[in-house]
């Protein structure tokens, strides 16, 4: 059986296979008229759409459509979103939808006549733990059972290892839709090992578009504050399309609604995106002094993802490294290609490449040395450490007395307060402390595995006794639920095959009144909030779909709505 790769991207998704000595890419789906010329005849994009007559649509059919469509998906694991809602209200579990995507390649795989079960599959080198292990399982979900999960700069290394061998130190460059992964790696001996990886876990090509919307706004002199829904979402393909166009030309010409146009300039297009190239600066020098490089130093520059085809962007990141980015892989379908050849290696059908992956953020819990002080961040899994990693350490109580202690996961950076934004928690648990008080040992060791998968397991086990306390996985979201699982993974199986539009997993499960709060909070009145004021009503909204049965979650819902009143 074939194990193929799969680069699951913000935008847009590829598949590639081994033919036996390299990477062969498979065309998964069929492009849109002149995206097939732009270089997209490889890709699936990842969208999920709902047709009027109830069908399922996937890719660039999806692509097409005006309403009840879902994009960037990935880009929600990253914000550890819950739900998402359609144009009609609906509301999906933002797993449901990373599912049916899966099972949608797997299907496609399958029409090239390729046989495959086992895949491996990318994730951005600084997603966080939450995001990868959701991945590992909507994949599962989908019919796709994950070898390992692969860090996309890792994956490029390795495609590019295969037009230039030799022992070498690599920056690759990774910016797509919906995130920007710097990592420097070094190849010896043909193994591939994470030296170092910074990031930006939410910034990409779509924020391009944003930036470029406003200016193609500023030249519709007005006429935009008129533009209909379906208006919108035919001008946000029209916007990309330009996007891509002006990395090959000086100016380009949209097409607006009502049979105007509206002309581009490239260099107002680079003045409008200059701020978020430049957001870039950090994590590439970051990367550069964590290896101890100096600019020009680096073996090569590797650019891959479709906003690293942006000549501006070329251009600053060849300006900071030192060093120009090397033009012999394709940005759009290298991270796929790479994904095959770490199949290829875990399979034994490659025998001279290897590789190994490295944690991005680190990872301990949280100590406290007095009851009033604020707690610090105990390391167990260091930045940057080789994984698999299994590491461990022993605590006790902070006072005698004590019956229980809680226990927490944290992810981030050790050397910034806990409050920092860059630390985030996990999980938490209440576990009771071991023995009685007064007893002489009532400590206890925690211990973390982290495997390739990027899969945290954690344990703990009394130490006098031996007794194990805690056995857990870190997760998130519905794939907490194995029973929510096995209906996601049936609904999606479902929908490809019949071609159907699937009927939302939430609503079926939930009080028909709390399925009503959720739309209202989520098509009335969240779109039209400040930011902060979104953020917070956002975070009630999720938590509520999470736990529909939770009635004070659903109290202060209501209560929270009631400001907005005028708006419902």
């Amino acid at each position: 059986m074939t194990a193929i790769g799969i680069d699951f991207g913000t935008t847009n998704s590829v598949v590639a296979t081994w033919s036996g000595s390299a990477p062969e890419v498979l065309a998964i789906d069929e492009p849109l008229g002149e995206w097939q010329a732009l270089g997209f005849d490889k890709v699936m994009p990842s969208v999920y759409a709902k047709s009027p007559d109830g069908g399922a649509l996937f890719g660039w059919a999806a692509k097409a459509m005006t309403r009840n469509k879902f994009q960037a998906v990935k880009r929600l694991f990253a914000a550890q979103q819950d739900v998402v809602t359609d144009d009609d209200g609906e509301v999906f579990l933002v797993e449901e939808v990373a599912t049916l995507l899966f099972a949608k390649l797997r299907a496609n795989t399958l029409g090239q006549g390729v046989e495959a079960q086992q895949a491996v599959v990318t994730i951005p080198a600084n997603s966080r733990g939450l995001a990868r292990h959701r991945t590992k399982l909507c994949a599962g979900m989908g019919g796709v059972e994950v070898l390992a999960l692969i860090n996309e700069p890792t994956a490029a290394a390795m495609s590019h290892a295969l037009h230039h061998g030799g022992d070498q130190q690599v920056l690759v460059f990774d910016w797509g839709g919906g995130t920007l992964d710097v990592t420097v790696l070094r190849s010896v001996g043909g193994v591939f090992m994470e030296q170092a990886s910074m990031g930006l876990p939410t910034r990409g090509g779509i924020d391009f578009d944003t930036r470029l919307s406003a200016v193609v706004r500023e030249l519709s002199g007005g006429d935009a504050d008129g533009w209909s829904a379906a208006d919108r979402a035919r001008m946000a393909l029209e916007i990309e399309m330009a996007k891509i166009r002006l990395s090959s030309r000086e100016q380009t010409v949209l097409q607006l609604p009502g049979g105007t146009t509206a002309t581009v300039e490239r260099h107002a297009f680079e003045r409008a995106i200059q701020p978020l190239i430049e957001e870039s600066r950090g994590p590439l020098e970051r990367c550069l002094r964590d290896v101890g490089a100096v600019r020009g130093s680096m073996d090569a520059v590797v650019m891959v993802g479709g906003t690293s085809k942006i000549p501006a962007v070329r251009s600053f990141v060849a300006d900071v490294v030192g060093v120009q980015p090397t033009a012999s892989i394709d940005p759009m379908t290298a991270v796929g290609e790479g994904a095959a050849v770490a199949a290829a290696i875990l399979t034994g059908r490659a025998t001279d490449l290897d590789f190994f992956v490295a944690t991005e953020h680190a990872l301990g819990t949280v100590v406290h040395e007095s009851r009033q002080g604020p707690g610090r961040f105990g390391v167990l899994i260091p930045r940057n450490h080789k994984l698999p990693a299994r590491r461990s350490d022993v605590y006790g109580p902070l006072y005698a007395e004590q019956e229980d202690v809680e226990l927490q996961v944290v992810e981030g950076n050790p050397d910034v307060p806990l409050d920092d934004p860059d630390t985030v928690v996990l999980k938490t648990w209440v576990v009771p402390v071991p023995g009685n008080v007064g007893d002489p040992d009532r400590t206890f060791t925690m211990e973390y595995d982290y495997n390739v998968d990027g899969i945290l397991h954690v344990r703990v086990v009394a130490n006098a006794s031996g007794q194990e306390i805690l056995t857990d996985t870190v997760s998130y979201g519905a794939t907490q639920d194995p029973r929510s699982r096995v209906r996601i993974a049936k609904s999606a199986a479902e929908t490809v095959a019949t071609g159907t539009a699937a009927s939302p997993i939430l609503p079926s499960d939930a009080d028909p009144e709390t399925v009503a709060l959720l739309e209202r909070a989520r098509v009335k009145v969240i779109p039209f909030l400040d930011d902060d004021d979104a953020v917070e009503l956002m975070g009630l909204a999720d938590a509520l779909a999470r736990d529909p049965d939770d009635e004070r979650l659903a109290g202060q819902l209501a209560d929270s709505l009631r400001t907005y009143s005028y708006l419902l």
